[in-house]
Formats: C-alpha cells, structure tokens, sequence
C-alpha cells in the first residue's frame, strides 16, 4: 500500500472576518509521489488549500482552521517551519509575495542557507535550479529589471533548491508566456518522474491538469470531481465549462466559428485585426515609433523598436515571449521610466516629457498584480477611491458617480462583495476590482498589464465585456495578454514583440 503524503480529513477554513468558509469539510488524501491537479473557479478555496498545506495559514495569514491536515504526518499549522519548508515548498502565483532577495541566484540560496546546508552544495542546488527554470544568464540579473514571468521561475527556482518532497504549484504558470508554460509542464513531469507528490492548482483546465494523473474540481471550497483528467473530460465537460474551467470555444464543431468570448448578455461582437499603422498615422491618439528601451547596467535592449499608433475606441493587443519588453513599455506609456524624445506622442505631442501625473490625467493604468494598486479597506472603497470631492474623511459622491460605481460594481459581479476586504477576494475578483476601478473614471486610454493571467474563463469573459463598453464608448483599450486567443476576435490590431537578439527568440527554453 502506498504512503500517503497529504490526508485532509473534515478540513475547514474561515478568513478572518468572514462568516463563511474558504474551505467547507474536504477531505481527501493524497498518495506519496501523486500529481493532482487541483482546478476551480475563483473563490473555490484552491489558493486556500495550497496555504494551508505549507503552513502559511493559518500561522501567518490568521483565520481559523477545523478539522485535520497531515503531511507526511505532520500538521503544519503546528511543526518546526524547518521541517515543514524541507517537507513541503510552495510557489505561490504572485511571485512578490515571496521574492525576498536582490537576484534570482540569492533567491535560490536564500532557503538551503536558512537551514545551514553545506556552502558547496548550497552551490549545486542553486546551479540546478537556475539552469531548471533557464535563469542562468539572469542569476545577477535584479528582480525589479525581470519580467513578470522571470520573476515567477525565480520564485519557483527558490523551492527547487529547497528539494522538497512535497512541491505546490499554485497557478505558478499564470505570468508565463506559452512556451514557457510548455515547459512548466515539462518540470512538473520531471518532478513527478523523481517521486515528489505533486499539487498544481489553477483556474482553468490547462495542460497542467491535463498532463497530472488526477484532477479535484473545487466549487465553493468543496470537492465537486475527483477523477483522472482524460475521465472527467469525458463524462463532465458541460459541468467545467459552466464553471469556467474551459475556454468557451472548446469542443464546438468544426467549423463553427472564430473564437469569441461571449458577453454575460449574449451579444455578439464584431471585430476585424489589421497591422499596426505607422506612428504618423493622422489622427492618432497615441503613437509609439521605434521606441527601445535599456536598463541601466543591461547588456541588452529590454524593448526593441516597437512601433504602433492607436486611434479612440480602439483595442490593441500587444503579446510576446516572457522578457520582450510588455511590461517596459506599459511603463515607460505611464512615466515610470523615462521616455526618450521622439519616440511616444499624445494627440501629435511628444510625451517625453510629460510627468506621471500628466500621463494619469488621460490614461488608466491596471497593473499585472491587482494587489500592487490597492489602497482602501473594503471593496466599495476601492471603486469609488478618487472619485467625488472630500471635505475632511468624507467622501461625497454625485449621483452620476455613484450610478457608474454600482453599474460597473455589478458587471464585475462583485455587488455581494462591496463590504470585504480587496485582500480577501479571488485572484480572479481582485483582477475584476481593479479594472472596474480604473474604468470608473474616464480615460482617453486604459492600459491593461496581464489581465486574464491566473483567472477562470468565467472571470475573463467579464474582463471582455468591460473592455467591450468602454471601446464602444469611445475609449482606447491597450491590452498585454499571453491570452491573445480570448482576445483575437475582439481587437484591432496585435501586435507580437520580439527580445532584442533573434538567437534569443529562436531558442527553445529548456527547463
């Protein structure tokens, strides 16, 4: 009979503040040297479980927990975190939330350095994991210069060098493009080839789950399916697509369509795709022409020479390989880097130097981690933040105001939430609140960073919708996806960046 590695046995969990729980009596277990998939829609407790099996709640994180959890016969809500880290490492799907160090390579020595392993083979894991995750030109690269999926291998080349038995992957491919998801998979098999048991968790019914041996449906912080991938595929695919596991397009007949996100009304939405014009396109909003960018220090471009030019109540995807340049350009669009002259004009006018605050006054910005923006105590508060006049701590709306809020607070389906915490949302809710909280004031453009990444097709279909609106109404959307097939029908251009060197675009990663 097989060892099991983790057994959950009536296993409860409630936020603090929350009178209902994340989790609601799971129990199951899970054999030594298992890979289970664990997938769900937002709110459906995957984060929580993953939390609660390294420790982080309720230690750290608070809440109350009831009923049992045992890995390897150890509750790690009550063990040594020493042995509990050796045990059991967690990437978690918001990279910052565990990056600690300067560099990839200190991340990866920070762990076995904790718990005194030997200098020469603290060198060997920290080689093994950078060469895993193909960081190891970046190892004396800062954290703050990668990219969102840089940062998201570093956090994960910092468990690898834990070796761990235990490893947990909650949604740890979100920010990375598809190639390096392929080779995410690759990882996981080469870990579960080792013997390691195995939990993935994420949103949708990926290739990840696909590739496991079991897969546990969660709805609601219940266990909804249990079964091996290919099974439930086959005897619940109406049920994962009610729940948003799977892309709205999959399984239609041949022939039957481009991809298109349905809207929560069932509209249809036209769309065509055409090349990014030239940056002096007349009547432009905005125009980048041959705009590069490098870091202080960097041996090479971050942004090559992107080129494109962007008219009102248009939608622009802008997609490429983890490290191309996405996110340097969204912040070099917001003055969070300096723009060289000549390259960025706003109706004709050349922002280089434009101030953020300028830039802000017609321009909305929405972060990769919703989490980086939030400032107020509830949901509401968040939404309506900036909006009205103040005297004092009061904050007065007009009636137009508060009309905008509501309509936008229920599009985003979170009109039952307005009184929570934005901490305590779903990654997929937090993504919803702060879009909503951008789009409720207006702009001339929004900038969407990674909007989709690391939420169920139900959330995103909201994203579209909420997109949709505003370009009907006038605005620019700009959007950094690796989702560009929600989006392909919907847009008016893409555009595909490449990193600097063409050896480096035409290598296949090996992780």
């Amino acid at each position: 009979m097989s060892k099991v590695s983790i057994k959950c046995s009536n296993l409860s969990y409630y936020y603090d503040d929350e009178r209902e729980p994340a989790l609601q009596g799971l129990t199951l277990s899970v054999p030594e040297g298992e890979w289970t998939a664990v997938i769900g829609p937002g709110g459906s407790g995957k984060s929580t479980l993953c939390q609660l099996l390294s420790g982080y709640l309720p230690r750290s994180g608070g809440g109350l927990r009831e009923g049992k959890l045992e890995l390897a016969g150890l509750d790690p809500a009550s063990a040594e975190i020493a042995d509990i880290s050796q045990l059991c490492g967690i990437a978690f799907q918001d990279p910052d939330a565990q990056l600690v160090q300067g560099t990839p390579q200190d991340e990866a020595a920070f762990g076995p350095e904790n718990l005194r392993v030997p200098p020469p083979e603290i060198e060997r894991r920290v080689e093994e994991a950078l060469a895993a995750v193909d960081l190891v030109e970046r190892r004396h690269s800062p954290v703050r210069e990668l990219s969102g999926g840089q940062r998201q291998r570093t956090a994960i080349a910092a468990v690898l060098a834990l070796r761990p038995g235990i490893v947990v992957f909650d949604d740890a491919s979100a920010s990375l493009d598809p190639a390096a998801q392929e080779q995410f998979v690759q990882l996981c098999r080469k870990l579960h080839g080792e013997g390691r048991t195995l939990i993935t968790a994420s949103g949708r019914f990926d290739d990840v789950a696909r590739s496991a041996e079991r897969v546990i449906v969660l709805d609601g912080g219940r266990a909804l399916l249990d079964g091996p991938p290919q099974e439930l595929l086959r005897t619940s695919r109406d049920r994962l697509a009610q729940l948003g596991l799977l892309p709205p397009w999959e399984g239609a007949a041949p022939g039957a369509g481009p991809r298109r996100m349905a809207d929560p009304h069932g509209h249809a939405a036209s769309a065509h795709m055409t090349p990014p014009r030239a940056a002096a396109d007349s009547g432009s909003l905005l125009q980048v022409d041959r705009l590069s960018y490098a870091y202080a220090g960097a041996s090479s471009l971050a942004l090559h020479e992107a080129s494109f030019a962007m008219k009102p109540g248009e939608w622009g995807i802008i997609t490429g390989e983890n490290g191309s340049g996405k996110t340097t350009l969204t912040r070099l669009l917001m003055g969070l880097l300096p723009v060289p002259p000549g390259t960025v004009y706003w109706e004709g006018r050349d922002m280089s130097a434009w101030g953020v605050r300028q830039r802000a006054d017609t321009i909305g910005y929405v972060f990769q981690q919703p989490e980086h923006q939030f400032v107020a105590h509830t949901v509401w508060d968040e939404l309506v933040y900036g909006l009205g006049s103040k005297k004092g701590r009061i904050q007065k709306l007009d009636s137009t105001e508060r009309e905008a809020a509501e309509v936008l607070l229920h599009a985003a389906g979170l009109e039952r939430r307005r009184s929570v915490s934005p901490y305590l949302l779903s990654q997929g809710e937090k993504k919803l609140l702060s879009i909503i909280g951008q789009f409720v004031h207006p702009k001339a453009l929004y900038i969407l960073d990674e909007p989709t990444s690391g939420i169920d097709f139900g959330a995103a279909a909201k994203v579209v919708q909420l997109c949709r609106e505003k370009t009907a109404a006038g605005s620019a959307v700009l959007m950094i996806t690796h989702d560009p097939a929600l989006f392909e029908d919907e847009a008016s251009f893409m555009l595909k960046l490449l990193p600097r060197a063409a050896a480096d675009y035409l290598r296949l990663v090996q992780w």
